[in-house]
This record gives structure tokens, sequence and C-alpha cells, in this order.
């Protein structure tokens, strides 16, 4: 399969009226046990095992060596072992926790996110996993700890003006953390980027402690290879803010990683999970996608979980009024 169509074959799995409806129904979902919703995706995930995922340009990648190795061990899922890792080719590896900051459409959501990830070994696989210990979004998502989630960061800002000045400010509503920062991107050279990292890492990516329940709920993303090979490397950042987890890491990021284009990912569905484990299986795996085959993650599920959800608040609403009607 060529570069084009596999990046304009993962565009076509977005439909944006159907994220829209996904947008607007959310709220409602909330109704419903986070167990029944669990049931409802697992459904779902298993006749629609993928789901388009398009990181687009300038997402940016703050990478922090870790200062409290025993804390960064406790936020990991049973399983994974904290290893050293390098960014570029050629540093000296480090234990690095990294935060991901980046604006993404995708078959199930559309906005920006800030993922921080811890990065272990897969003690089963062997492979270096990205472990996403917790994320702030300006848009709905869904993990199995906490089911599906409002935005919780609602003015989100990730953009870059014509001087090449890229900007990243992210603070929860609550006022309990914030990311906020800013970087030349013209300063930075293209650099080649540690391949155990970008794409063995891609390949098993999984849950914390703080949002998965009895293991990391490991997934993997397919890619062109070539998307991971090199980035740009940001000499340095202006930060203004990052107190997530103080004391877990370094007060300034080690490296900085910017990719000045958009990636195009298929990634594995909610509770399903590829299993690839090299670079060769990779290659396979995207050559046979028949995008013209493939199903588009369908509203049909929360469309239920909606009318299932308002059922079960009309219930509880006629149990507590005919209550009210006896007293």
């Amino acid at each position: 399969m060529s570069q084009n169509n596999f990046a304009k074959g993962v565009e076509r799995l977005i439909d944006p009226i159907s994220v829209g409806t996904l947008h607007f129904i959310q709220s409602f979902n909330r109704l419903l046990p986070r167990f029944i919703q669990a049931k409802l995706i697992k459904s779902s995930s298993n006749k629609i095992p993928y789901m388009g995922f398009v990181v687009e340009p300038y997402s940016s990648f703050l990478c922090y060596e870790i200062a409290d190795i025993d804390k960064a061990k406790s936020l990991l899922p049973d399983g994974f072992e904290l290893v050293k890792t390098k960014i570029f080719d050629t540093d000296e590896p480090k234990y690095y926790c990294i935060f991901g900051c980046f604006r993404a459409h995708t078959s199930a959501f559309w906005g920006a996110r800030t993922e921080f990830y811890i990065i272990a070994e897969d003690q089963k696989s062997g492979l270096l996993s990205w472990i996403i210990v917790d994320y702030d979004t300006d848009t709905i998502s869904y993990d199995k700890k906490n089911g599906l989630r409002s935005p919780n960061s609602s003015k989100s800002v990730i953009t870059i003006n014509h001087r090449g000045t890229l900007f990243v400010d992210i603070k929860r509503d609550d006022n309990s953390r914030g990311l906020a920062f800013d970087a030349n991107v013209e300063s930075g050279k293209m650099t080649n980027l540690d391949q155990r990292l970008w794409l063995e890492g891609n390949l098993s990516v999984g849950y914390g402690r703080v949002l998965s329940e009895n293991g990391a709920d490991i997934f993997s993303l397919k890619f062109e290879p070539c998307e991971v090979e090199k980035a740009l490397n940001i000499p340095t950042v202006n930060l203004q803010i990052n107190s997530w987890y103080p004391g877990l890491f370094t007060n300034q990021p080690s490296q900085i990683v910017c990719f000045p284009y958009a990636q195009h990912f298929v990634s594995d569905n909610i509770g399903y999970s590829s299993k690839i484990k090299n670079k060769d299986e990779l290659l396979t795996a995207i050559d046979i996608i028949d995008f013209d085959k493939v199903a588009v993650l369908s509203t049909k599920i929360f469309r239920t979980m909606f009318l299932v959800g308002g059922a079960v608040s009309f219930v509880i609403s006629a149990m507590l009024l005919i209550l009210l009607i006896i007293k």
C-alpha cells in the first residue's frame, strides 16, 4: 500500500457527522453505570475493531527525566517495569516520563489532549510501552476506570502562529493542574528518533493504575514507519507552568520533540488488541488493510446507550415520584 493511499484511507475512516453525534450524546450516556457502558463498548469493538486516528501537525512531546523512581513505579500497572530509553537515536538512555500535547481528529473524538506517559517494558511481551498515566482534554474520552468522560480542560489551546511559535496551554477546569509553554519550531532540526521508543512503543500502548482496571489494557497503532523516523529536535522551551505530579520528574525537560506533519494511525478500538510485536508484523498489518472494507465506527452503540440511559433515568424519576406521592 502506498503512503498516499494509507494516509487518505485513515482520513476516510473519520466521519465528522458521526463524531459530532458522539459529542452531543456523550453527556446523556453518563446516566448508565460504567459496567454497562463497558459491555456495550466491548460489543461494538468486537464488530468494529479499528478506528481512524489522525494526530494533526505540530504535536509536541516534552520528555522529562524521572526524579522519583519509586513514585513512577507505583503508577505503572502490574507486569510493567521501568526501563531506560532514548528519545533521539544518539541520546544517553534515561528513565523518562513524557507529556504528549496534540490536536487530533479520530473516529470517536475531535479536539486537544495532553497525555502523560511513563515509558516502561511489558514483562510478558518484552515490548517497550507507552503507559498513559492520565490525560486532560477539551473533548470527550473513555477509559475503563472512569467510563465515558466529559471534557476536563474546556479552554485548551494548542496552536502555532505565522512566526513558528507553538503555543500549548492546557489547564484543568478545576485548576488542580496545568501545562503551558511555547517554543519556536523554526529553531528545531529534523533528527533521527530512537526506533525502539517511537516505533516499538507505539505497538504497545496501555493505561496506568489511575485509569485501568485489572491490567494495562494494551492496544496497538498501525502506521507507516516513516512517520516516526524523524522529528524536530527543539533546543529550548519557554515553560510557564507544569504542575503535574510535583517531584516526580525534573524541573525542565531533557528533550523536546515536535512532529511538523500529520501522523495517520489505525488504532485498535477499545477492548481490542492487535498484538503486533515488531516492524515486520506492522508492515504486514498495514499492507493487508482494505480501507474500502474497513467498517467506520458507528454511533449506533452510543445511540443505544443514550436510549437505555434515558429509560433508566425515566424509571428512577418515576419511582421517586411514586415514593413522594405515597408519603
